[in-house]
């Protein structure tokens, strides 16, 4: 009895956590946008907007891929920084991995371009 007392909760639990896993992966879900995005078409379309702002990707300290840190804040006195939402310090799933990756190579290349047009 006590036994199948057990394996019953223990199933409970282990289908509660199941079902609650989607709803920590609303960060992957803020960085979908990015398997159909191009860096360098948003680079040239905020530069026309005139928005110099560097893409930031908030982990535990903020960091702007492609600007070394002895010159963060010379840059983001400059020309500001715009941090990538989703992107965070823990990885709530692979498909949140694979986006954050993906995440820190577009603002490398979107920061490359809009570095030509704002200078610290």
């Amino acid at each position: 009895m006590k036994l199948s007392l057990i394996t019953g909760l223990l199933c409970v639990t282990l289908l509660a956590c199941a079902s609650s896993e989607p709803a920590l992966d609303t960060y992957a879900q803020k960085l979908k946008w990015l398997d159909d995005a191009d860096p360098q078409v948003d680079a040239a379309r905020a530069i026309e907007q005139d928005d110099l702002r560097l893409l930031g990707l908030a982990m535990r300290a903020v960091s702007i891929p492609g600007v070394g840190a002895d010159e963060i804040q010379a840059y983001e006195e400059s020309c500001g920084v715009k941090l990538i939402d989703g992107v965070t310090d823990f990885i709530t799933s692979q498909e949140h991995l694979r986006l954050m990756q993906k995440a820190r190579s577009y603002a490398l290349r979107y920061n490359a371009i809009v570095k030509t047009q704002c200078r610290p």
